[in-house]
C-alpha cells in the first residue's frame, strides 16, 4: 500500500482519496472527461521535489505479516499513472517519454450530498522507478536506495528511465465540487473517503546493484500489484485494508 494510506489506517482514520463535480440529483452515473481528472492532479510538491506528488506503492519485507510497524527492508515502486512526472520532464526540457493515459471517469450523486467517483485508467510508457525501503517506518521515495529505473530528476540529467504500463481503478466519495488532487484529498476535502482501489503495473528498465541481481545497468523489470478497500474491520487478514501488497524486481534475460 502507499506510505500515506498506511499511516492513516494505522491511526484509525477514515481511508480516502479524491475527486468530485456536480452530479444529477437522480443519482445516475455521469461521465466526466478524463482530461478534467488529469488536469486536477499534481498540484502539491512534497514527496519527491521538485516533481509534484502522485501515489507510490510499498510492500513489506518477505515473510513479514501485516499490519506491521515498519516496512524497512521491503520494496517500494512508482509508475506515473497520471503523466505527472512525464509532463514535468517535457516542461523542463527533458525527454518526451511518449506517456499516454486512456480511460474513463464517472460521478454519481449520493444521498448524503457527496459524490461517488470511479476512475479507470490505462497508462503506457509511464516513468517508473523502484526502491529498497530504508527510512523508518514506511520509506522515503526521494532518498531511499534506488533499485530499478531512475527518478525524474535523474532522467532529466540523462539517466536511463524505467518505462511501464499500469492499470489503476480508484473509487471514492468526496464533497460535491470541482475535481481535486487525488494524491492530497485528505488535505483539502473533509468529505473525502475511499471505497476501493486497485493498481497493477509492469515496467522494464535498468536495475541497480542494490537489487542483488547483478551490477548497475542490468536489464530488469518491476512488478506492482496492490488492492485495498475501506469496508473492513481492520482485523485479521484485512487488518490494514490492503490484502494484496506486492512490489518485486526481476532480472530480464541472462
Amino acid at each position: 500500500m502507499t506510505r500515506r494510506l498506511r499511516i492513516l489506517a494505522g491511526a484509525g482514520a477514515a481511508l480516502a482519496l479524491v475527486l468530485g463535480h456536480t452530479a444529477r440529483a437522480d443519482g445516475q452515473a455521469e461521465t466526466v472527461p478524463l482530461s478534467e481528472y488529469l488536469a486536477a492532479q499534481g498540484t502539491i510538491v512534497l514527496t519527491t521535489p521538485p516533481v509534484a506528488d502522485y501515489w507510490g506503492w510499498t510492500a513489506p519485507p518477505p515473510g513479514v505479516k501485516t499490519p506491521t510497524d515498519s516496512y524497512v527492508g521491503g520494496n517500494a515502486g512508482v509508475c506515473d499513472y497520471a503523466n505527472i512526472a512525464g509532463s514535468w520532464l517535457v516542461a523542463n526540457g527533458g525527454p518526451n517519454l511518449g506517456t499516454t493515459v486512456t480511460g474513463s471517469v464517472t460521478r454519481r450523486h449520493l444521498p448524503d450530498g457527496r459524490i461517488l467517483v470511479s476512475v479507470h485508467t490505462l497508462t503506457k510508457n509511464a516513468l517508473s522507478f523502484g526502491l529498497r525501503i530504508q527510512t523508518p517506518d514506511f520509506g522515503d521515495f526521494a532518498t531511499d536506495p534506488l533499485v530499478f529505473g531512475a527518478r525524474p530528476v535523474d532522467v532529466l540529467n540523462g539517466a536511463t528511465p524505467g518505462l511501464g504500463e499500469c492499470q489503476a481503478a480508484f473509487e471514492w466519495k468526496q464533497t460535491d465540487g470541482p475535481l481535486i488532487d487525488f494524491c492530497h484529498g485528505f488535505d483539502v476535502d473533509p468529505g473525502f473517503e475511499i471505497v476501493s482501489l486497485s493498481f497493477r503495473g509492469n515496467a522494464r528498465g535498468p536495475l541497480t546493484a542494490t537489487a542483488g541481481l547483478g551490477p548497475d545497468g542490468t536489464p530488469g523489470m518491476m512488478v506492482i500489484s496492490e488492492s485495498g478497500f475501506a469496508r473492513t474491520t481492520f482485523k485479521g487478514a484485512t487488518a490494514d485494508a490492503f490484502p494484496a501488497e506486492y512490489v518485486e524486481f526481476r532480472r530480464v534475460g541472462r
